[in-house]
């Protein structure tokens, strides 16, 4: 699978409201897929999403996004590489790294 694949069954898998499994989320304004439409495309989970550097934190906090609060009851940290690029935009071959943050947001209130 793809890495981008496998960012999206990470982030399902870790996810605290719905067991992990297929089928658990779902985004989009369309209708969730029905249970026959889930079997029907289920695809074989990443063979080791192991290979990410990804740090996991349960915990009763709050983010602030946009100017709103939100409650977060679980987050991951996961670590990523960049090619920096000299000022006329060629690779230097030096990489930075940094860090996405996912929050579950919900739960136990507002």
């Amino acid at each position: 699978m793809t890495m981008e694949c496998d960012l999206g069954t990470l982030i399902r898998m870790c996810n605290p409201y719905g067991g992990g499994g297929p089928g658990t989320m779902h985004i989009g304004p369309s209708a969730p897929p029905t249970v026959a439409e889930l079997q029907a495309a289920a695809a074989p989970e990443p063979e080791d999403l192991g290979r990410y550097e990804i740090e996991v934190d349960n915990y009763d906090g709050e983010w602030t996004f946009m100017g709103m609060s939100h409650r977060v009851t679980r987050a991951l940290r996961i670590k990523y590489r960049f090619p920096l690029r000299d000022t006329d935009g060629n690779p230097t071959g030096v990489y930075a790294t940094q860090y996405l943050l996912v929050g579950y947001a919900g739960g136990n209130g507002p």
